[in-house]
């Protein structure tokens, strides 16, 4: 019963990681925030989207544990968070182990 509650957690987090991923403006906020931290703003003035559409991109990064936030006074300050991503993609690969050497 363990295993197959991990295999369901770690099935959610993965379905998490790869959903923020196939976004290709998500995508490029994650190129944005690889150069440093930005408030919401600073993301937005790269983008011709609203500031609420940004924030719904940065939400799902944010629950996918790619993307931190801080509030400072009234602003937002996202950055990234490589660890987590490190730590998904090892799952991901993790989990086709059992392949090894059997795919040519």
């Amino acid at each position: 019963m363990g295993d197959s509650m991990d295999a369901r957690l770690l099935g959610r987090e993965l379905n998490k990681f790869f959903k923020a991923l196939s976004d290709e403006t998500r995508r490029n906020i994650l190129q944005i925030l690889e150069r440093g931290e930005h408030s919401v703003g600073e993301i937005v003035s790269n983008f011709g989207l609203a500031q609420p559409t940004i924030s719904r991109h940065l939400s799902v990064l944010k629950e996918a544990n790619l993307v931190i936030d801080e509030r400072r006074g009234q602003q937002v300050i996202y950055s990234l968070n490589p660890e987590a991503m490190a730590h998904s993609a090892k799952r991901f690969f993790g989990e086709f182990s059992h392949f090894n050497g059997k795919l040519a």
